[in-house]
């Protein structure tokens, strides 16, 4: 095979790859995936309290992490960001979401759901000070172990107040026995959230509700079976009957965003964690696309910049090189896009410093050609002896560059990541275009004879001191 035939199968891989990236690339509005600080969103830090009710373990992180993304997953969040950070915090990001509040109220609910007979609640007290004091705290969170603080707001209308109870027994039954939750209507039309019990959930109610009812027949009062969540109760249906088929109802004054809040709450489970925000940040959609508008003007022009200075100073070679970035740039787009990087604005700068990195190569690349042709060589012959040497220029230099993005995403998290992965990314691919594109081109041009009495701007003239006789 000969070099001619060898360079125009190389330049062939290309074309294909080039096919590919545009595949990725199209259409550009929707096919790139844009950070939390491109399209707005949500920030949110949680941290994780230690309490005796819910005390902190790596267990228990780690599962609330998985709470955490089912529950995003669930209201149709793209890209969401889910990471821990140091030991007791878990970093959120919500890129795109319509309301910030609502999307925050839903991830750091603790939704722990119990069932009580309010027959377990004792006395009750008008305020939760009051009742914080007679457990002899100041704080629900300083709780001994066991006791639970449960609200019982009063119905609008019915001339009753507010009620707090300290509760020491265990519920009848938890949300851990729930198979699945649904949003319904009742009678009144008004959204309500139908649960459905697991197996032995279901035999469990049963049971509970067969012993309620069979007390208010004994005793002629009615039996009310709580239903709390997060320590308030939603409602407090009578059971008269023995209810089977592993089904139950939470009824309530909620809009249908609220039922569907609930539902997807229930049946992702109760986080294991009670979790604070500590820090939250939103950015509007205007603001990002402001952004990203400024990041993309930025970079076309220091691109262009680059290509007017190599056509210029390096004229035939330089436009050769500007070939080569523009490769550069479609198959650096379309690698970003087909592995799924979440671009951001540390990324795009991390992409803008990479074309100023693919430049470098192709200048020592020219640098040692030159060389190579002013030592007397042919234009072909000094191709390929000035790759050859520069290669290893080109490898050592990238390869610090490497290394310093490695150490960036190891140790850093979030959009100091994208920074790197962007960066590390470019990094290759310039080594590739300029090593594998920008040869096969020159040596393809050589051959032709493209490349006779192409002239290289000569180096900068050195200025020697002269020394004359006294």
């Amino acid at each position: 095979m000969s070099t001619m035939q060898r360079n125009l199968i190389v330049l062939g891989v290309v074309v294909i790859l080039l096919a590919a990236a545009v595949y990725f690339i199209y259409p550009p509005g929707s096919s790139t995936k844009l950070g939390l600080d491109l399209q707005g969103g949500l920030a949110v830090i949680l941290q994780a309290k230690d309490t005796a009710q819910a005390p902190r373990t790596d267990e228990g992180m780690t599962q609330a992490m998985n709470i955490i993304n089912q529950r995003i997953n669930g209201i149709g969040v793209t890209e969401p960001e889910v990471q821990r950070q140091g030991q007791w915090k878990i970093s959120v990001q919500l890129p795109g979401i319509a309301d910030p509040q609502e999307a925050l109220d839903l991830i750091g609910k603790t939704a722990v759901l119990e069932f009580y007979d309010t027959n377990q609640f004792g006395t009750p007290y008008a305020g939760e000070a009051e009742a914080l004091k007679a457990a002899k705290v100041d704080s629900k969170d300083k709780l001994p172990k066991g006791t639970r603080l449960i609200y019982w707001p009063a119905k609008e209308g019915s001339g009753a107040t507010d009620r707090w109870f300290l509760v020491t027994t265990e519920p009848k039954l938890t949300g851990s026995a729930l198979s699945g939750a649904d949003v319904g209507f009742d009678t009144n039309n008004q959204p309500k959230v139908d649960m459905q019990f697991k197996g032995d959930g279901g035999a469990k109610f049963a049971e509970l509700t067969g012993q309620m009812a069979q007390t208010a027949q004994l005793m002629g009062q009615d039996q009310l079976l709580a239903i709390v969540l997060d320590g308030t109760v939603q409602s407090a249906p009578r059971v008269q009957d023995r209810i089977e088929g592993g089904r139950a109802e939470i009824t309530g004054k909620f809009s249908m965003e609220q039922a569907k809040a609930l539902a997807l709450v229930l049946k992702t489970g109760a986080l294991p964690l009670n979790l604070e925000v500590i820090q939250q940040r939103t950015i509007g959609a205007t603001l990002g696309k402001a952004s990203l508008n400024q990041a993309l003007i930025a970079g076309l022009i220091g691109f262009i910049l680059i290509l007017v200075f190599m056509a210029a100073y390096y004229r035939l070679l330089g436009l050769v090189a500007d070939v080569s970035l523009l490769v550069f740039g479609v198959l650096f787009w379309g690698l970003l896009n087909a592995i799924g990087v979440t671009l951001t604005l540390p990324g795009i700068a991390g992409a803008v410093l990479t074309l100023g990195i693919a430049a470098d190569a192709n200048i020592i690349i020219f640098a040692r050609v030159r060389e190579e042709v002013r030592a007397g060589k042919s234009m072909r012959a000094g191709i390929d002896t000035g790759f050859r040497r520069a290669l290893h220029t080109i490898v050592d230099a990238n390869a610090t560059t490497l290394i310093t993005a490695g150490a960036l995403f190891w140790a850093a998290t979030g959009a100091v990541r994208g920074f790197a992965v962007t960066l590390a990314v470019g990094v290759v691919l310039s080594m590739f275009t300029a090593v594998v594109v920008t040869r096969a081109l020159l040596n393809l041009m050589a051959d032709r004879g493209w490349l006779r009495g192409v002239s290289t701007p000569a180096p900068a003239p050195v200025v020697k001191e002269r020394r004359g006789t006294a």
